[in-house]
């Protein structure tokens, strides 16, 4: 890595937006560290204290450091939640759109009480260290499990949870002194303050500066609940903390994730595991909407895909484009997580007398989890990969025609735009063209559900009851600089099909899905007859997680619940040109 790099480096070092193609930067050329660019991440989450049956919500902002404007580099960010032993509790790959992502995680009762950190990074940031990656507390009590760390304090101590880090008490009076709910840039306004319970509420942000106030933002309405917690970070506070770290060439070990998720790896000589330049190297994830890539090598023999568009499977195909692939192997990169064995985690004591406030939100989630398929949140549409060739291709769907036992058959008898030779024993497929059959040593590409097959015999005898359909395209076809001739793309009923194999020139790849983006879950309480008789706990009244302010005023309503007390508003972003946005409000739900 130390010799060569992509041309996305150079893409960032010289901040050219316009340049995605790959070529090298070889160990003499003349960069400084002040030219690469410095990502950072900022994370707006719901709450820094939860209890088994609660979610956690997050949005990420990555940000160019040194503008604090969004940052358009970095396709995926990762999250982690990490306990006090350094295991991950979880860590979701989101995708980034313009610099933001969200994400959320349900805390579930294997989840042992105790202090957390919630972790987020990008690929790139890990070439400056932990040190740069956002951090920040989190307490998690589970009633349901014993737990031989936490020691109950003396009954008549205050209640608290105890923590050796910086905390703050959720009261409303004292934090409306720290973070107000106007400030240079917007001003968060209610209707009124005291609601009653199912009641709408209705928010409004007004712009203070134009233009100059329009950005994204994020926005929770929480209960409050009257104790010692760890510290959020706002947008304020993590802008002012922020540090640069100097990169060198030497020191990168992580590409960014320009255009999504990066697979990489080289291809060596099996004989003498020499690296090798200019061979072509194929990426398959099967499915119905199936991803296939081409890459080349570069001088040290590695080869990089980016995975911009989502995929449905988790299993992958790298595999050596060759005639004479057997003579070459594949050795995936593996990035290890990073090394957290020098976090710090406080001790973590819980008093006996919180007993009553967390059975009363013990009580309130489990009602809640009961009629989630009632108030549940909905998955966003993906955007999934669709070839380019689909829309020149002959269809042959295989339920119109005769059904024959295997593929070589239906290929004879079916589809008349291929044939097939037969050579010393080998059969290979080949595409009629319009104008005419083309003597030509070259072959069609042939995929199974996006699964590249070099060898036709592997799949001759393939049962023809799995196939749904088979497209062919009748022309040359280049895919990834390999020219084709032509395309014949097989479908199967299940759109899974593995293509195992034991030889060095092919490897399959586990991978780690992106979140799917959800749209949360809003109550809304128009037709009260309909909800009477369903009971409403929620401690979270609002999560909106994708709040544009592109108007000099705007509204957003927002419905109580049946939990009576106070309740945090809070609204975290960046303007357009990179100003940090913290505000809160509180309100109040009455009984009636």
């Amino acid at each position: 890595m130390k010799k060569s790099i992509t041309l996305s480096i150079v893409f960032i070092c010289l901040n050219i937006l316009s340049i995605f193609s790959q070529s090298i930067i070889k160990e003499g050329d003349d960069l400084s560290p002040k030219d690469f660019l410095k990502e950072r991440v900022f994370v707006h989450f719901n709450s820094s204290f939860l209890v088994s049956g609660e979610n956690l919500y997050y949005k990420i902002y990555c940000l160019n450091a040194k503008t604090n404007s969004l940052s358009n580099h970095s396709k995926i960010a990762y999250v982690e939640l990490i306990n006090a032993n350094k295991q991950t509790v979880f860590k979701h790959k989101i995708s980034l759109k313009l610099g933001q992502g969200k994400g959320d995680f349900f805390i579930n009762a294997s989840i042992p009480s105790g202090n957390y950190k919630l972790i987020a990074y990008t690929q790139w940031m890990r070439n400056e260290g932990i040190s740069t990656f956002f951090k920040n507390d989190i307490t998690v009590i589970n009633p349901y499990r014993a737990n031989k760390t936490i020691n109950a304090k003396p009954s008549n101590s205050s209640d608290s949870l105890e923590n050796s880090s910086q905390v703050t008490k959720e009261n409303k009076h004292e934090k409306s002194q720290n973070t107000p709910n106007k400030s240079e840039f917007l001003e968060l306004a209610l209707n009124k303050q005291s609601f009653h319970k199912r009641e709408k509420a209705i928010l409004n942000l007004q712009s203070l500066k134009g233009k100059m106030s329009y950005g994204d933002y994020s926005i929770s309405v929480r209960h409050m609940d009257t104790i010692d917690i760890p510290e959020r970070w706002n947008s304020n506070t993590f802008i002012s903390q922020n540090h640069l770290n100097t990169i060198s060439k030497d020191s990168i070990s992580f590409l960014p994730e320009l255009r999504g998720a990066l697979i990489s790896g080289k291809v060596l000589l099996k004989k003498n595991n020499m690296p090798i330049s200019n061979i072509k190297v194929g990426l398959s994830i099967p499915g119905k909407n199936f991803t296939f890539k081409i890459a080349t090598t570069n001088e040290s023999g590695t080869f990089y895909f980016n995975v911009d568009k989502a995929y449905e499977s988790l299993d992958a195909i790298v595999q050596v484009v060759h005639s004479e692939r057997d003579a070459y192997k594949i050795e995936l990169n593996n990035h290890k997580s990073p090394d957290y064995r020098d976090l710090t985690f406080n001790d973590f004591r819980l008093t006996s007398s919180l007993k009553d406030l967390i059975l009363k939100k013990s009580i309130s989630n489990q009602i809640e989890n009961a009629y989630y398929t009632i108030k549940s949140d909905s998955l966003e549409a993906l955007e999934l990969a669709s070839p380019l060739y689909k829309s020149k291709e002959k269809k042959y769907f295989l339920e119109d025609y005769t059904r024959f036992k295997t593929l070589r058959e239906t290929i004879t008898e079916v589809v008349d735009a291929v044939y097939m030779l037969q050579k010393k024993g080998a059969y290979t497929f080949h595409v009629k063209f319009y104008n005419g059959i083309i003597n030509t040593n070259l072959l069609p590409l042939v995929l199974i559900d996006g699964v590249l097959i070099q060898n036709h015999n592997d799949i001759i005898s393939y049962n023809a009851k799995n196939v749904k359909s088979i497209g062919v395209v009748r022309s040359k076809y280049v895919y990834g600089g390999q020219l084709f001739m032509g395309i014949i793309s097989i479908e199967t009923l299940t759109g899974n099909y593995n293509h195992a194999s034991n030889e060095s020139y092919i490897k399959q790849v586990k991978l780690d899905n992106p979140q799917v983006p959800k749209r949360y879950f809003k109550q809304e309480y128009k037709n009260k007859l309909n909800l009477s008789r369903i009971p409403d706990f929620r401690s979270q009244l609002l999560w909106h997680p994708d709040f544009s302010m592109d108007t000099d005023e705007q509204q957003i309503s927002f419905y109580t619940s049946d939990n009576s007390g106070d309740y945090e508003i809070c609204v975290e972003g960046f303007t357009h040109n990179g100003n940090p946005v913290s505000l809160k409000h509180f309100i109040s739900v009455i009984n009636e």
